[in-house]
Formats: structure tokens, C-alpha cells, sequence
């Protein structure tokens, strides 16, 4: 059973990883010759969307596990599959350095009620320490989980949509490419569906898929671009709803909006007019 008594609820890893990881990293969400501070190691930065990696890394973690360790591991029998990633939100407390062991803590922050038959809002806090303690980045992920629900729990707070109802005021076009999954599953997220034929058709796709976080990433090395004159460092923090799922190959427009204070609003759309990503907000 998903209810509160989930709250409180946590795992631990040690995620180790090193420069090369970092460049995987840049180059599986689009990076290329033209970026040459995240493809080659003489000046190399990461991309600030690294910071989601420990959340959802296989590789390079201890205990190691073949698909990703989130807390909901710890309840008996829950059922997952259909699970959706909703939201996610990571705010970079520290450079993101090039060689790192961090500890990495899991929480089930929140488990909201959406109501019979309409599943749960579950929220996952998700901290990696460096080895003085100090935090480096925190993601607050957030979940549907559509086979509970209906226990008379504390329902959602309504998120609030960043993008003003206005003409962009920049739309820069993009597109995966053809291997997007491929690369982003070896920079640790391993769920069959974005390389296994048999288990993305098997689920109702064509194909399989380009990963919820890879698709962010895309964003985020064309935000740091188009907003911070090509400074991943300026980047605090990045924010999104996912929407539309994304196939390899697929063309897209990144609508940008700039707001007051250094914040940028975003919305990823594919070629049909449907928002991959939507009510995307990043803060410099």
C-alpha cells in the first residue's frame, strides 16, 4: 500500500564518478564539436543537469543496482508499472566538479492523494553530499503513481505555470539525436524501455524512447546558451514539467521567455505542437 506512512522512507548509494562520466554526460544530451567545453577535458564543464544523475544512476554507484534504487524499494509488494515521472527540480548548491564520491539520500518527502482511482502524487527528495558533508545539488522528483489513491490524504498543492501567455521571446529548434537514449542509458539510467525494442512496443511505443531527464538536459545546454552567454556556472537552478514523450530523432523548438531577476521560462515543443517539456523555469 502507497500512503503517508511512506513518508519518511529512504535509501542510500555512493555514486563515484569521474571527468570521463561528465563528457558521456554532455555528449548524450547533444553537445558536440561546436561546445567545446563539454566535449574535450582542457577547460571541461558539466552541463548543470549532471546534478540529476545520482537520481537515477546505475553505474558508478555501490550498492550497485541493475536498474535505478529509488525508496519505494522499502514497500512490500507496490505496484509501479505506469509510474510517470511528473516534475523535476534541481537546485545546484556547489561547482559541479569534474571527479566526485558523493553520498546520495532518497526520501520519500511527500505521498499526496489524487483521489480514488486517480492514483498518488508521490515526491522524492533526492541529496548528494560530497565527502565533507557539504551538499552539492538537490532534485525533488515527483511521481504518479495510478494504482492507489482514494485514502483520504492531503491532496496536491496546484503547481504554478512560470510561461506568460505571450508571443516567446526566443525559439531556438533542436533535435535528438537518432542514438539520444542510447548514450544517456550508459550515463547510468538503465530502464529497458529507451533501448529494448521489445519492452518499449510491448508498453504501446514505436520505438524506444528518449528518457524524461534527457530530454531536460537538452534544454539545459541550450538555455545555458541562449540565457547565460554560454556560463554553465551562472545556472542555479532548473525546473520542469514533462509532458510528451520525445523518440530519438524527433525535431523540437525550445520556446524561451525571459522574467525578471535572471529567471528564464522555458517549454520544449515537438513538430506537432505538443510540449515535451512544459512550465520549465530556470534561475541564474
Amino acid at each position: 500500500m502507497l500512503d503517508q506512512t511512506a513518508e519518511g522512507l529512504s535509501v542510500r548509494q555512493k555514486y563515484t564518478y569521474t571527468w570521463r562520466d561528465v563528457i558521456l554526460y554532455n555528449l548524450s544530451v547533444g553537445a558536440g564539436f561546436d561546445q567545446q567545453q563539454f566535449v574535450y577535458e582542457k577547460g571541461l564543464k558539466a552541463i548543470p543537469t549532471f546534478g540529476v544523475m545520482p537520481c537515477t544512476a546505475t553505474f558508478g554507484t555501490e550498492p550497485y543496482t541493475e536498474l535505478p534504487l529509488m525508496p519505494t524499494a522499502l514497500i512490500p509488494d507496490l505496484k509501479t508499472a505506469g509510474t510517470l515521472h511528473m516534475e523535476h527540480e534541481l537546485r545546484i548548491e556547489r561547482p559541479i566538479a569534474l571527479n566526485a564520491a558523493l553520498d546520495v539520500e532518497k526520501r520519500i518527502a511527500k505521498v499526496y492523494d489524487r483521489g480514488e482511482g486517480k492514483g498518488v502524487k508521490l515526491v522524492v527528495e533526492i541529496i548528494a553530499r560530497d565527502e565533507d558533508g557539504q551538499v552539492c545539488f538537490t532534485n525533488t522528483m515527483s511521481y504518479l503513481n495510478r494504482w492507489y489513491g482514494g485514502f483520504g490524504g492531503e491532496r496536491a498543492p496546484k503547481a504554478v505555470n512560470p510561461v506568460p501567455e505571450r508571443e516567446p521571446d526566443l525559439v531556438v529548434p533542436g533535435r535528438f539525436a537518432e542514438n539520444a537514449p542510447l548514450l544517456y542509458r550508459l550515463a547510468g539510467d538503465t530502464y529497458p524501455i529507451h533501448a529494448d525494442v521489445a519492452a518499449a512496443t510491448a508498453v504501446g511505443f514505436r520505438m524506444p524512447i528518449v528518457h524524461g531527464l534527457c530530454s531536460l538536459g537538452y534544454a539545459c545546454r541550450m538555455i545555458v546558451e541562449s540565457c547565460f552567454d554560454g556560463d554553465p556556472d551562472r545556472l542555479r537552478t532548473i525546473r520542469t514539467q514533462f509532458r510528451s514523450i520525445a523518440y530519438p530523432g524527433d525535431e523540437f523548438d525550445l520556446q524561451l521567455w525571459r522574467l525578471d531577476g535572471g529567471i528564464c521560462a522555458f517549454r520544449m515543443v515537438n513538430r506537432e505542437g505538443a510540449s515535451i517539456l512544459d512550465a520549465g523555469c530556470v534561475n541564474g
